[in-house]
């Protein structure tokens, strides 16, 4: 176990041992997260949030962490590799606790197909990930999809939600009417 650590830069901290990288990794996964002045995640664009949590969904590598920092800072590789690691660990507990989140309020958009949404098979969509819903939020309309794409998460996700609820009470309608 180390007794100190020392304020080295994330490039020195890459370069450790390893068995001294996991010690810093630990420590710095108890930081108080930082988000070094970047807006709240509700406020990122949607393809932006699905890519971080789909990456950090999956082992991710030192070069995917410096990648999403660059993506949500601007900043360059070799300023991102001068920081201290200190730093550098508080905004990736930041980008965790944003995308853990994320998974808490897309849990409210949970939905469960019936029976007939099996049979036809709905399941065929879930291979084309996060993209059917951008597809489905521009109508379909391929020189939309960037647009859509580029909306800020909370406005996609309120649509969404607002297309769950319209889709319920049009089931619940037909039933309804149906007796």
């Amino acid at each position: 176990m180390i007794e100190q650590f020392r304020k080295c830069t994330f490039a020195e901290f890459l370069v450790l041992p390893e068995h001294e990288k996991s010690e810093y990794e630990r420590i710095g996964m108890l930081l108080t997260p930082y988000s070094w002045g970047v807006s709240d995640v509700m406020e990122w664009p949607y393809i932006t949030v699905k890519e971080i949590q789909s990456a950090l969904g999956q082992e991710i590598t030192y070069q995917g962490i410096i990648d999403i920092i660059t993506e949500l800072t601007g900043q360059k590789k070799d300023k991102i590799l001068a920081k201290v690691w200190i730093d550098v660990f508080k905004f990736i507990k930041f980008v965790n606790n944003s995308i853990e989140r994320i998974n808490e309020v897309e849990k409210n958009l949970a939905y469960e197909p019936d029976a007939n949404e099996v049979k036809a098979g709905i399941e065929m969509f879930n291979q084309f990930g996060h993209m059917i819903v951008i597809d489905r939020l521009a109508g379909g309309d391929i020189l939309k999809w960037e647009q859509v794409a580029q909306k800020p998460f909370a406005e996609v996700f309120t649509k969404l939600k607002i297309n769950m609820v319209d889709n319920q009470f049009m089931k619940n309608y037909q039933i309804a009417i149906s007796k």
